[in-house]
């Protein structure tokens, strides 16, 4: 079979059982000497989201200096064309929704300007969608940008997680262990490890190994010694301590599951898909863990969230794009615009979509996904562009 047409988690998994075997993975590259992260979250450079799950550790994959990434026409949209001779990274990711031509009693329905009207259609089904993403390094034009640091530091928010957590923590232990059983987690001491920031990234981890008790994401047990299960439950949690060390600024250290590298290297021989399937798990563990910071400061600006209201200017993101806030009208009504389509559409206080965007502004969530728009503008550019992009050296 043509190494093309085969499955990209096969591409992608067998490639990494190669570097587990040769010691040459992103496990194993090494920590910073000042106690901060080795890797940097891979962001989308026109809309700053973050991608997640299988696609962002295929792009960490890539030991890019630059985390910003964008399609070709994203690029081209963005006046920061690709370089000529660039190669693209294929990534993948699940779609619930997708972009067609508008339409009405059979006929396509365009813009003033003579493009045809999109819209954004939801699916019964999540589907899999594939894009081509090139480097910040590889474009034209990219100015160098800066991210805002957050108040906290690595640690000040890593305390926050532990202690919103709920979860026992044991530090008189000799080891660092989750016990399901107790719902319990055992580590030694502060002082015992080299310096604090691996003190909260090996509690960080044992958190994801939380997760999986059962009033939570519900993962098989691995307590017993010489389980088939733990192999795999750790490649999980380590991909997920890689994904909140990009976001914490905190190290990354395989540490004591360096023997489990070779375990994970035979099970990506056997079953290559399953690295994707771990990234995608443990997206769904990172984010399950820092949601104990999120619930934290939630419950900080509850009182003064609940006074926001819709106001004439306002740009609230919801369910995959952007809705700005045109018109007051009558009896607290709302003239809007769909910023992705440029619909513009009426809403009252009884409307669902005024609800959710009152609650939405109340009650922000991060993005710690890949955002839908972000999704829904790669759609839309495969649909369109195959010729363009054919025309640039892809990476497979």
């Amino acid at each position: 079979m043509n190494e093309q047409s085969r499955p990209l988690a096969d591409q992608v998994g067998e490639r990494m059982a190669g570097l587990l075997n040769d010691n040459r993975s992103i496990f194993t590259k090494p920590m910073k000497d000042d106690g901060t992260s080795q890797f940097i979250m891979p962001i989308n450079a026109r809309n700053k989201q973050r991608y997640s799950g299988a696609a962002a550790f295929v792009l960490l994959m890539q030991n890019r200096r630059d985390p910003r990434w964008l399609s070709y026409d994203q690029a081209t949209f963005n006046k920061t064309p690709v370089k000529k001779g660039a190669h693209g990274v294929l990534i993948e990711f699940s779609s619930n929704n997708e972009f067609r031509q508008k339409t009405e009693n059979g006929q396509p329905v365009m813009k003033e300007n003579g493009r045809p009207q999109m819209e954004r259609v939801k699916l019964d089904e999540p589907v899999t969608v594939q894009a081509f993403l090139f480097n910040g390094n590889d474009l034209n034009n990219l100015k160098t940008g800066t991210v805002k640091p957050n108040a906290q530091t690595p640690i000040e928010r890593a305390e926050t997680m532990i202690n919103n957590s709920s979860i026992k923590f044991d530090y008189t232990g000799r080891v660092t262990r989750y016990d399901r059983a107790t719902d319990t987690i055992q580590m030694p001491a502060k002082e015992t490890f080299e310096r604090p920031e691996l003190f909260y990234a090996a509690a960080l981890h044992c958190l994801a190994h939380a997760t999986g008790h059962e009033t939570r994401l519900d993962r098989p047990i691995v307590d017993t010694p010489g389980s088939e299960q733990l192999p795999h439950e750790e490649l999980r949690t380590n991909i997920a301590s890689i994904l909140m060390s990009t976001q914490l600024n905190l190290p990354y250290d395989l540490g004591e599951h360096a023997p489990l590298t070779k375990d994970w290297a035979e099970i990506l021989t056997n079953d290559p898909k399953e690295l994707f399937n771990a990234a995608n798990d443990a997206q769904k563990i990172a984010d399950y863990v820092i949601g104990f910071e999120r619930e934290a400061s939630q419950k900080q600006d509850t009182k003064q969230a609940q006074s926001a209201k819709l106001a004439e200017g306002m740009e609230i993101g919801y369910n995959g794009t952007t809705y700005k806030i045109l018109q007051q009208q009558s009896k607290g009504a709302f003239k809007i615009e769909d910023m992705t389509t440029s619909e513009k559409i009426k809403i009252t206080p009884t409307n669902g979509l005024y609800k959710s965007l009152v609650n939405q502004l109340n009650n922000p969530q991060p993005a710690e996904k890949i955002d839908e728009r972000q999704q829904q503008d790669q759609e839309f550019e495969m649909a369109h562009s195959e010729e363009a992009t054919t025309s640039h050296s892809r990476k497979r």
